[in-house]
């Protein structure tokens, strides 16, 4: 689990900077031939974003899932009081 976080930590910065480093040269030489020569240097990473897209949306979809079954299980329990004056006396009530 440690050289996850080591290998995460060196492999973002590099990924941002290659992105940064395509976009910079779209924007100073936005020609055929720049689009031909990122696509030659930045094909890998093409190739692994596609990888991981599946398993990313599946990771998502699991999270907001289980956050929403939270959500549910919190509401079924939560027991709203009908009338605060009368929910007031109960509980003074009860604490006697």
């Amino acid at each position: 689990m440690e050289s996850k976080g080591a290998l995460l930590r060196l492999a973002i910065p590099m990924l941002a900077l290659k992105v940064w480093f395509a976009i910079l040269l779209l924007t100073y030489a936005p020609t055929r031939d720049t689009m031909l020569w990122i696509a030659a240097t930045h094909w890998p990473l093409m190739i692994i974003v596609a990888l991981l897209l599946g398993p990313g949306i599946a990771t998502y979809r699991l999270v907001r899932a289980r956050a929403r079954r939270e959500r549910f299980r919190r509401a079924e329990f939560k027991v709203e009081p009908q009338c605060s004056a009368l929910w007031d006396t109960l509980s003074r009530l009860e604490g006697e």
